[in-house]
């Protein structure tokens, strides 16, 4: 059966620059590398809070429909909870070949229970399910965006190589596959990659419009540019784009510029196709359930306004610290120096200044709207950092062109140093703190050996999926000797930021005075209940060290020089908020007390600290 047209033109593009530059198929084999590196990270745990619900949305309908099998059990089932775009649609694609092996394997019982968590619990929720059906439906949620991460450098090649040459789109495909942050999205299941594909693809046919003038080009574009909204409401920055380019393509016509600016009908079919691609995108709105689009539009605008993570700073400090960790210092740099070097251009009638006008606007309108945003991350500044590489290409390829030794110099120096950064950051998703810890802890003890742990949600825990899991988080001191548990894990968000000075954070100052510190305290002092560290993993916070925080500038700079680094709120945990403490008992109880004694007498080997 032949493909469609379009998906044929698609293939003979791909084709086509394949074979006219070599060195495109090393640059997208390096983005599959540095996206997929150790994609099973933390599994069968999640990189983020978001990513388990983005697999858990699909599994939601399916659990409500086997509970009551009718029609309106759909809708039902996308109002559940919080549904989230078209975000769900993917999930429910890449689950497919796992409801397969549920169906093979008689564990439909145990998959719909993925669906059925209100009232649960996160840990009652994470424990019951089977290890092996976590696993096998987290990792082909992040393969889908290791798919569309690798097609988005792909869409920024041909969105370079439009605006100026074949140079250019690979420079710009390079900085992109180089960007940390990124690497780091589509190391994870969610909807800002596949959001990023899209718009960038809408960016694309934008430029070919302007240049081609053929309608058909603007409506592929209007229609990717509506499959970016309903991933994420972001991606609207798409339609002014696809607004500016009907207004460069007027400039650029022969035909009367009122005729050629005034075209209802035209903007009018572009207005229906986003529209309709934005209802079929949003399953609430496709299957049945409006109240809770209308939930996720407000739930958007108003968490933007609260300063999630604890920590409370003004949204341009937000946004330096995305730009600094997501692309590192020299690329952050150079960020700046190519938006200084495109000013000057952007009154050139050429291609190029339009592609130019259209990235930077772009730019624009995305800090516009963050610079109102109390809760700003890396993650939102994704879109810009693609568009600042077409930015930076352009300039680097000129300044190549007319002082090629230095050019060529800045193009090294700026290539090698971005490779560092985000390799590094990348090579770590092999020995992340949590991971090892709980790689010690599914290595010792035996199936009796209860693992206490004080997290309210097991994202942020290091421990092994089993029932030797106790959690506790209301940490239950007054019991403690009564529980005994063969060990204990500390985490920084939960349980060691007790022992933060009260001016240390937000968070700190909460949590600052409490009992919970005082227990804290006593575990890590070895000397007050009978356990010892058994393994300290990640980096130690300043403030067990009694070490102030350093200054804004310094924790600047190392942001833009470590790539991981603490995050905040809901991106992946990294940096110090991975350090993790597992504390093992070297005594016994008797009638609710601790006896303490020597580590020979309980077979305990020697401390791992790491």
């Amino acid at each position: 059966m032949a493909l469609p047209e379009p998906i044929q033109r698609a293939k003979r593009q791909v084709g086509e620059d394949l074979r006219a530059d070599p060195y495109l198929v090393y640059i997208l084999l390096a983005a599959l590398l540095l996206s997929s590196f150790w994609i099973w990270h933390r599994l069968p745990n999640f990189a983020t809070r978001d990513e388990r619900w983005r697999v858990v949305d699909p599994v939601e309908v399916l659990a409500t429909s086997l509970d009551d099998p009718r029609v309106g059990s759909i809708s039902e089932g996308v109002a559940y909870w919080r549904a989230y775009g078209a975000a769900m649609h993917l999930a429910a694609v890449a689950l497919v070949p796992v409801f397969v092996i549920v169906l093979a394997t008689d564990s439909l019982p145990a998959f719909a229970d993925v669906g059925r968590h209100i009232g649960v619990g996160f840990w009652p929720h994470w424990l019951r399910t089977p290890a092996w059906i976590w696993t096998y439906s987290v990792l082909p949620v992040r393969l889908a965006n290791v798919a569309m991460a690798v097609g988005s450098v792909y869409v920024t090649y041909r969105i370079g190589t439009t605006m100026r040459d074949r140079p250019t789109g690979r420079l710009a495909a390079a900085l992109l596959t180089l960007t940390w942050g990124f690497l780091i999205l589509a190391h994870e299941g969610g909807e800002d990659v596949p959001s990023l594909f899209f718009f960038l693809l809408a960016l694309y046919l934008a430029l070919r419009y302007v240049e081609s003038g053929v309608e058909r080009v603007f409506y592929w574009g209007c229609l990717f540019g509506g499959t970016s909204i309903a991933f994420k409401l972001s991606g609207g920055v798409s339609a002014i784009l696809l607004g500016v380019a009907h207004l460069q393509r007027a400039r650029r016509t022969d035909v009367a510029s009122q005729t050629a600016l005034v075209r209802p009908k035209f903007l009018a079919t572009g207005v229906l196709i986003g529209l309709c691609t934005i209802a079929v995108g949003f399953p609430s709105i496709l299957l049945g359930a409006p109240a809770e689009f209308g939930g996720r539009i407000a739930r958007a605008v108003s968490a933007k306004s609260d300063p999630h993570g604890w920590l409370v700073r003004p949204s341009w400090w937000w946004i330096l610290r995305g730009y600094l960790h997501g692309a590192g210092l020299p690329l952050f740099v150079a960020f700046l120096g190519g938006v200084v070097a495109a000013l000057p251009r952007l009154r050139d009638r050429s291609l190029t200044a339009d592609g130019l006008r259209l990235a930077l606007l772009g730019v624009g309108v995305f800090l516009l709207v963050f610079s109102s945003w109390q809760y700003v991350r890396t993650h939102h500044l994704l879109p810009t950092f693609a568009l600042l590489g077409l930015v930076l290409a352009v300039a680097l390829v000129r300044l190549r062109e007319s002082r090629p030794r230095l050019g060529r110099a800045l193009v090294a120096v700026l290539l090698v140093t971005s490779a560092v950064y985000a390799g590094a950051g990348t090579l770590a998703y092999a020995s992340q703190p949590r991971d090892r810890a709980v790689d010690y802890l599914s290595n010792h003890g035996s199936a009796d050996d209860a693992i206490e742990t004080y997290t309210l949600d097991p994202q942020d825990a290091a421990v092994p999926h089993t029932e030797r899991v106790d959690q506790r988080p209301g940490f239950d001191v007054d019991s403690f000797a009564d529980r005994c548990p063969a060990y204990v894990v500390l985490n920084y968000h939960r349980s060691l930021q007790y022992l933060a000075p009260a001016d240390w954070s937000k968070r700190a100052d909460v949590l600052s005075g409490s009992e919970r510190a005082a227990h804290v305290e006593a575990l890590l002092a070895e000397d007050t209940y009978p356990y010892e560290i058994a393994g300290a993993y990640g980096r130690e916070p300043r403030f067990l060290r009694s070490e102030e925080r350093r200054p804004t500038w310094q924790r600047l700079l190392r942001v833009g020089t470590r790539p991981r680094t603490i995050q905040y709120g809901d991106p992946q945990n990294m940096g110090v908020d991975q350090y993790t403490v597992v504390l093992r008992r070297t005594g016994e109880c008797s009638d609710g007390t601790l006896e303490r004694v020597t580590a020979s007498d309980s077979g305990a080997g020697p401390n791992d600290r790491r």
